[in-house]
């Protein structure tokens, strides 16, 4: 997370594989304290400067999307 959204915003990974994220925030002044993935039902805090992993298993292809808490800042995860 940086003052321009999370970067990158959208990435692609592939079905029935593990994936795990590394989500950063690296501003102080933001509405992403927390990170939300709705449909896996992950919702983290993401404290100053400090590495949060996130790790779940797609199983079908499409579009996962996530989003801050106040669900102000967007991403997208294409699965393959």
């Amino acid at each position: 997370m940086t003052k321009d959204g999370f970067t990158p915003a959208s990435f692609t990974v592939r079905k029935n594989l593990l994936v795990r994220l590394t989500f950063v925030r690296k501003v102080e002044v933001t509405c992403a304290t927390d990170v939300v993935i709705a449909d896996y039902d992950i919702k983290r805090e993401l404290p100053l400067n400090e590495p949060v992993v996130i790790e779940f298993t797609p199983e079908k292809a499409g579009t996962i999307s996530f989003a801050c808490g106040m669900n102000m800042q967007h991403g997208t995860i294409m699965v393959k």
